[in-house]
């Protein structure tokens, strides 16, 4: 179980984040609520800004949301206590008893689920291991295992979830929703949305991990009040999140794969059957076969801990790869010119070693633009599991109704009467 976090957005942009196929809400009722679940605690004057209402409109609506217990301010019983530190007083946010969102990262050998309530707080958390060679039937079934088993911890039953998104380390269709057939993502045969809605009982939308990564250090991350920026998710696999005109980028799917681009026509083959991507050169598995030869069959800790120990021959492979990572990503901030580069994935917690080289070949290798401020992520390994509660939270259609459930026992939060629950602490 985890010490309680906020998970509150600072940004008063008002653009979209996710294209969603789903009709804009029209009554300013609807945009509260929608821009509440969305964005989490607002002001009366962002609500105003984010609506295009006048204030005395958003003070009417939300005069009535307050009465009818669906939203609750900085003044309720909850929320002076845990109101943000440096946040000024008088925002706003869905009563958190209104109900939970999950998000779950889909790792090649893990699982990892997180929940919040809609005030996005994290409520719940939990990980598993999978089998090797497990299918996707696997997958799903431990999603809905993990799931049940993190909304009990929290004191919750199934019926307070509305919604879930789920992050794949593969390429997604979208549009419907559908993990593309590919060597990278073997074993998910046109698996789609449905099937994963099918196992968890609730709606969800499906998306890639590094573009889910970029949203979640978007809305509350080192991406926050950015609109144009590139988060880089340098792991075992070389992926990136776009954010343009304060918009996620996901194209048809497949948006972002800097790894699978080519370095060398003639180079080794990579698990997508092209040679020489990307990812065959600088993504965590080149790094170990590069050591093999002095250090032998290392391991990603194994790597940290010669890296800590500043061993010259791990450096040396480590900055090589992160500056053949810079030229690629500066040819990205050439074609998009992003205000900030957003470092996540395993390799960064590597630092200044890999920030330097990659600094340096943007430095060499972007012109005329302005050169990006080239930051750490700041959620640690959170940021893909909660980005897709962001991708939940965005193109869910639930909107709070029947007020007279809300934070009642055997409502929509089934027997709990305090949703509060100590989640595990932060990693």
């Amino acid at each position: 179980m985890i010490g309680f976090c906020r998970l509150s957005c600072y940004d008063t942009d008002v653009r979209p984040r996710v294209v969603s196929d789903k009709p804009p809400p029209r009554s300013s009722r609807e945009l509260v609520l929608t821009a509440l679940r969305e964005r989490g605690p607002m002001s009366r004057a962002e609500l105003a800004r984010y609506a295009r209402v006048a204030p005395s409109t958003i003070s009417a609506v939300v005069q009535d949301l307050v009465a009818d217990g669906i939203i609750v301010g900085s003044d309720g019983p909850r929320a002076t206590q845990r109101a943000q530190p440096g946040r000024p007083a008088g925002w706003l946010t869905l009563n958190p008893a209104a109900g939970a969102v999950a998000g779950l990262e889909v790792g090649f050998d893990f699982l990892r689920v997180l929940l919040c309530d809609l005030a996005h707080n994290i409520i719940g958390s939990g990980r598993c291991e999978l089998p090797d060679g497990h299918t996707s039937a696997v997958r799903l079934l431990a999603a809905r295992r993990l799931t049940e088993q993190a909304l009990a911890a929290a004191g919750l039953t199934h019926s307070a979830l509305i919604g879930a998104g789920v992050s794949l380390p593969g390429p997604v269709h979208h549009h419907p929703d559908v993990v593309k057939p590919s060597a990278i993502l073997p074993g998910w045969p046109r698996v789609t949305s449905d099937d994963f809605a099918a196992a968890l009982g609730v709606p969800v939308s499906i998306d890639n991990d590094a573009n889910l990564a970029a949203l979640g250090e978007h809305i509350w991350g080192a991406g926050q009040g950015c609109t144009e920026c590139i988060t880089v998710k340098f792991h075992y696999g070389i992926g990136c999140g776009l954010f343009v005109n304060g918009t996620l980028v996901r194209g048809i799917g497949g948006a972002g794969e800097i790894g699978h681009t080519c370095v060398d026509q003639r180079g080794p083959l990579c698990r997508c059957g092209k040679r020489g991507c990307l990812d065959t050169y600088a993504a965590i598995p080149a790094m170990l076969d590069a050591l093999r030869p002095q250090h032998g069959a290392l391991t990603l800790p194994g790597l940290m801990t010669l890296l800590a120990g500043r061993d010259p021959g791990a450096i040396r492979v480590v900055s090589d790869a992160a500056g053949l990572v810079g030229e690629h990503l500066a040819a990205a901030c050439n074609l998009l010119a992003p205000q900030r580069v957003v470092l996540v994935g395993a390799m960064s917690e590597a630092g200044e070693i890999v920030l330097a080289p990659i600094r340096a070949a943007l430095h060499r290798n972007i012109a005329p633009n302005q050169l990006p401020e080239l930051v750490l992520g700041t959620l640690g390994t959170r940021h893909t599991a909660l980005g897709a509660v962001a991708l939940a939270l965005g193109e869910s259609d639930w909107l709070p109704g029947a007020p007279a459930h809300v934070g009642q026992p055997g409502g929509w939060l089934g027997a709990s009467t305090d949703p509060f629950v100590r989640p595990e602490a932060p990693s």
